[in-house]
């Protein structure tokens, strides 16, 4: 069975050197031992760490990614046998996250979850305020995005699908839009903020096609309110899945333009990358990341 522990310390060094002998000669171990360790971790990774040649071996993007991660959790490791594990979960972890389905079902999972730890304290900001812009005083974020910026380790939970939505009632009375110009012109229209810059988001926007409403009939600063504008049949507007899902299968709302290439968000949870990350911080954000995963669900 693979030693995990010892593969990624095997890993690291290599990735330093880019030279697996020297990387032997600093372990005091045989090339060939390395050369196994690699092709292992590798295997169990299911992903290349490192493009080889005759001369000399270069990372990958994967092993790039990966040797970030790796890094972080080779140091926690190594300071969970240098520290007594529960006397490390004590202080406050500070997480932020936009308001999601489920959220209080996953708070209660993760207070459950740490109920051993009383010297842990969770400061929970559902804030859509904060959540684009984690600031020092922020340990763990969750976020909806297309991508995450690189200076940030990201798990990637799932994808979000988002398609413009209207109720029966309001087709009813202006009929069915022929395409978006038609929408546009004659349909009251709603939109969500971008809290950050306190302009409205775009509908959608593509490298051959993009959605600005010109003039919105209302907009919020976040999506819940705009489904229920919808709902009540007062404007269309774009809406994530998780909202229209369950009344667009109850006939309460209907897609329209389903042929329509949205690009899809992602939800991903992250944490600043950090020379010396707390353990509490790495354990919370392991425990929210299988909450999530439950939820929510990652497609592979």
């Amino acid at each position: 069975m693979l030693d995990k522990v010892e593969a990624v310390r095997y890993f690291c060094i290599a990735a330093e050197t880019l030279h697996f002998r020297e990387a032997a000669n600093r372990l005091a171990i045989s090339p060939q031992v390395v050369t196994r360790m690699i092709a292992e971790l590798e295997q169990q990774l299911g992903e290349p760490l490192f493009k080889r040649n005759t001369r000399n071996i270069s990372l990958t993007d994967f092993g790039k990614a990966f040797l970030a991660d790796a890094q972080v959790w080779l140091k926690a490791t190594e300071t969970l046998f240098q520290t007594d594990f529960k006397e490390s979960l004590r202080g406050t972890v500070r997480i932020t996250l936009p308001r999601l389905p489920n959220n209080d079902l996953i708070l209660a999972e993760l207070l459950e979850a740490l109920a051993d730890h009383p010297q842990l304290h969770i400061d929970w900001r559902p804030d859509t305020a904060l959540y684009n812009s984690v600031t020092k005083q922020i340990d763990i974020g969750i976020r909806i995005s297309m991508q995450m910026e690189p200076h940030f380790i990201a798990r990637e939970i799932c994808t979000i699908k988002e398609r413009i939505v209207v109720s029966p009632k309001l087709l009813a009375k202006l009929g069915r839009p022929q395409d978006l110009n038609d929408l546009q012109t004659r349909f009251p229209l709603c939109v969500e903020i971008n809290p950050q810059t306190g302009k409205a988001w775009h509908w959608f926007n593509t490298p051959t096609q993009s959605f600005i409403v010109k003039d919105p009939y209302f907009m919020s600063s976040e999506s819940y309110s705009n489904l229920a504008v919808v709902l009540q049949g007062l404007a269309v507007g774009m809406l994530p899945e998780y909202h229209y899902a369950s009344h667009t299968k109850a006939g309460r709302l209907t897609i329209l333009f389903p042929e329509l290439a949205i690009p899809d968000w992602k939800l991903f949870i992250y944490r600043p990358q950090q020379e010396n990350t707390p353990i509490r911080v790495l354990h919370v954000f392991n425990l929210l990341s299988e909450i999530l995963q439950k939820h929510y669900g990652k497609a592979d």
